[in-house]
């Protein structure tokens, strides 16, 4: 990225964010699934475990720990809250232009997607400018609209960041076409 001087962002699925982590990262941002969700899908524990990043040297973790769900979806798994996003944002408020920040969650598609817009909301960009620079870097990208409402309020955004969400047809530039 480095488009505003800012730390390079990589989001990721659980497949590939501890060896992306290990590797390249020096900071992460995990989000993972709550028990509940891994013990309805049976999820191996011990395999789950060996997917997540681990803390090493010179690189600095945070995990967040809430369901791919929306208020209006939620069946009872646990729903991301303000107070999440709050820590989130604590973690990455002083990224520094020579970071690399690996956001990931299971699929790489919803909740990860979702945070990096708003950490890149909290960096300088423009709600739409963050919608555009994720959709360029994760391929089906499908942000979360119930994390972006919460980024939104966390960034004290006045429904900016909702309403280029809402609007933001992705994978359509029509900018360029003559009228």
């Amino acid at each position: 990225m480095n488009k505003k001087g800012l730390f390079v962002l990589q989001i990721s699925d659980l497949d590939n964010a501890a060896k992306i982590s290990k590797k390249w990262a020096t900071h992460t941002v995990s989000v993972l699934d709550s028990d509940l969700t891994r013990n309805i899908l049976a999820i191996d524990t011990v395999f789950y475990e060996r997917l997540i990043p681990k803390p090493r040297a010179g690189l600095l973790l945070h995990r967040s720990y809430f369901d791919d769900v929306t208020p209006e979806d939620s069946l009872g798994l646990v729903i991301a809250t303000l107070e999440d996003m709050q820590a989130i944002l604590r973690f990455t408020e002083n990224l520094t232009a020579d970071a690399k920040l690996l956001v990931h969650c299971s699929a790489g598609i919803s909740r990860s997607t979702a945070v990096a817009t708003g950490i890149l909301c909290q960096h300088g960009f423009t709600p739409m400018e963050a919608l555009k620079e994720v959709y360029s870097i994760r391929q089906g990208a499908y942000p979360n609209s119930h994390i972006i409402t919460l980024m939104d309020e966390a960034l004290n955004l006045n429904n900016t960041l909702e309403n280029a969400f809402e609007t933001y047809i992705p994978y359509c530039d029509w900018s360029d076409e003559s009228s």
